[in-house]
């Protein structure tokens, strides 16, 4: 990625501190001081069918003061985006440059489990891996990632993730906006929480396995508050949910729609216009925005999820990018028409397989937020059942939503004060502590379990629930790209009835999808089926299979 030179950042802290004084939703005027989108550049194959890949270590500067240590591939943070097609294979020539274990997931691909980059397949310090990748699905914005177990989070907190783009010849012939970073934009949206020593926080302290990383700073493509100058005309955005924990509930500044026109695997039927669209960790969409008016607008992240994620800056909407369509008129379009879809069958083959995501010491995560005065009947949920009379009662004075509340509905400051040293001065759990924290069939996961084994070439219909809890969970699920059939016995939402492999469930949620396993993955190489939020996955929240 770009580096975000200090002056930018200096100039960058600016804009931010005028856009908190501006009117709600607000577009801050052009500045030529503003911090340029960083755009990753796009990897093909060389002639050889390679593509040479790295895991190493940079420093960036992302608030004034000290640098920040970070990861990247290929860069200080965040990666290329890998371009690749349906129909050939390419080779990843993969250095671990780190000094510390790591693995590559090619999330959202359909490959062997050899080849797909789970915890079974570590490169060490130094090492090297060269998988070949042979790609046959549709066209996709997908992304990778380490998962090396149990460090995913930590890893991804420094930077390390990357975009996949898959082209094939049916969205070439849509006429879809493709001049990457002119009017088809990537945008990886995260989260971090900078301390004091200019440092990302990162801690597996028992807020975090159980609420997931809380950041308070935004970061769009690794910048604060970026601007992109765009053409006028339709622009395709393509939206990733790179943070570890955080959902996003997107929305235009300016009310514009928001036409989905693609999921996680691949383009929807037909474009579904939204107002609002919510991003749960790991998902991507693919939205078009008419800027035909030549208007600029920020997207902008509304206040959504469980308490501990509207602490401030995320109590309010918060602006992450501007679009400015200043340039000459594009050239795509909107179709009318995107892909054909294979029907979901009326008759569904039985329930072949029962995922349920456990937390084990969810209670131990929560009671301390609850007696700091963090109001818990804001948005998400957190089950009662299981705690003694005394927990919950205590999580009954608080469920109103007004304990802990200051005027204007937000959380009190020194409620937030209080919430916030508890993230970030509870004391990391042990090892052990740690992976038995959450699970997924009421055990936690372990490297040398055999899991289960599933059929491979052959339509399943998998149930994914949470039993009794009520916590978010993002479900993804490896080597396939799946139907969601229903949510808690409706239909899917119409932007969600496409191809996915992320399924999220909460509020004692239950998911069913339609799902086929093409690639074999032996015992040596099991795909995985965990939560996205990472520091779940990370303390547990992961099952392993065989394909055969």
């Amino acid at each position: 990625m770009i580096d975000i030179s200090r002056r930018n950042v200096l100039r960058t802290g600016a804009a931010i501190t005028t856009m908190a004084a501006l009117p709600r939703f607000a577009v801050a005027a052009g500045d030529a001081g503003r911090t340029a989108l960083p755009i990753p550049p796009e990897v093909r194959a060389n002639a050889q069918g390679t593509i040479a890949l790295s895991a190493r270590r940079g420093t960036m500067n992302f608030q004034p003061g000290p640098s920040t240590v970070t990861y990247g591939y290929d860069g200080a943070f965040l990666g290329p985006a890998l371009r690749l097609r349906r129909g050939k294979s390419v080779t990843i020539d993969f250095t671990n440059q780190l000094t510390e274990p790591t693995t590559v997931h090619w999330h959202g691909l359909i490959i062997p489990g050899n080849v797909d980059g789970g915890p079974h397949q570590p490169i060490a310090p130094g090492g090297q891996w060269r998988p070949t990748l042979s790609i046959d699905q549709p066209a996709a914005t997908l992304w990778f990632h380490p998962h090396f177990y149990p460090t995913t989070a930590a890893q991804v907190i420094k930077g390390l993730a990357g975009l996949i783009i898959v082209d094939d010849d049916d969205t070439d012939r849509l006429a879809l906006p493709s001049r990457w970073g002119i009017d088809d934009i990537p945008l990886i949206i995260q989260d971090r929480r900078i301390i004091d020593d200019g440092q990302f926080f990162d801690r597996m302290n028992i807020i975090a396995v159980v609420n997931g990383y809380v950041g308070t700073v935004p970061l769009v493509n690794g910048a604060r508050y970026p601007e992109a100058r765009t053409t006028r005309g339709w622009v395709r955005l393509r939206l990733l949910d790179g943070s570890n924990a955080r959902s996003y509930r997107l929305k235009a500044s300016d009310d514009r729609s928001l036409f989905v026109i693609g999921s996680d695997g691949g383009l929807l039927e037909s474009p579904v216009e939204v107002k609002e669209l919510t991003m749960y960790a790991g998902e991507r969409f693919e939205v078009m925005v008419d800027c035909r008016s030549g208007r600029p607008f920020d997207l902008v992240a509304l206040p959504v999820g469980d308490p501990i994620m509207q602490l401030p800056p995320f109590d309010a909407p918060v602006p992450l990018v501007t679009i400015r369509p200043e340039g000459a008129d594009g050239v795509g379009a909107l179709p009318a028409s995107l892909a054909k879809l294979p029907p979901v069958p009326a008759e569904l083959p039985p329930i072949s397989q029962e995922l349920v995501m456990n937390m084990f010491r969810d209670q131990a995560g929560m009671m301390p937020l609850v007696n700091a005065g963090l109001p818990m009947g804001m948005g998400g949920g957190t089950s009662m059942a299981a705690m003694p009379q005394g927990d919950a009662a205590a999580m009954s004075r608080n469920a109103s939503g007004m304990a802990g509340m200051a005027n204007g509905g937000k959380i009190a400051p020194e409620v937030v004060a209080r919430v916030s040293r508890l993230i970030e001065d509870e004391p990391a759990l042990s090892t052990e502590e740690q992976l038995s924290a959450s699970g997924v069939n009421g055990k936690p996961f372990a490297l040398h379990d055999p899991g289960f084994t599933t059929r491979q070439g052959l339509p399943l219909r998998w149930r994914i629930s949470e039993g009794t809890d009520q916590m978010l969970h993002p479900v993804h699920v490896h080597g396939c790209q799946f139907r969601i059939v229903s949510e808690n016995g409706r239909p899917p939402q119409a932007h969600r009835a496409g191809w996915k492999d992320i399924a999220p469930i909460s509020n004692r949620g239950v998911s069913e999808i339609l799902v086929t396993f093409p690639q074999p993955a032996g015992a040596d190489a099991p795909y995985m089926a965990h939560c996205h939020i990472l520091e779940h996955e990370d303390s547990g929240m992961m099952a392993q299979f065989t394909v055969g």
